[in-house]
């Protein structure tokens, strides 16, 4: 028993671990850019398939940038609340 640490000890983590979990989860807002619509691409009288389709690559690409963006910021933040916090693992 001597190597499961002392009564003190182990109510003090359990406690400390109750805390952590009845503290609950405070996510921060989502950028609005990732909220927003997919910007229309609508053929201009006389224009070129090709120019339609040019235009449409480049908001193609810029919903693509948007996206990683927003992957990158939801993935910090799910790293942020999956690591444990320093006070925590110094008590142990």
């Amino acid at each position: 028993m001597a190597g499961c640490g002392t009564l003190d000890q182990r109510l003090t983590a359990a406690s400390s671990e109750i805390g952590r979990q009845s503290a609950g989860v405070s996510l921060p807002a989502l950028p609005a850019r990732c909220r927003e619509d997919m910007p229309r691409v609508v053929p201009r009288v006389g224009e070129k398939w090709r120019a339609v389709q040019g235009r449409w690559q480049i908001v193609a690409d810029g919903v693509d940038r948007r996206t990683a963006d927003c992957a990158a910021f939801y993935d910090d933040v799910r790293i942020g609340f999956s690591t444990p916090s320093s006070s925590t693992t110094s008590s142990r």
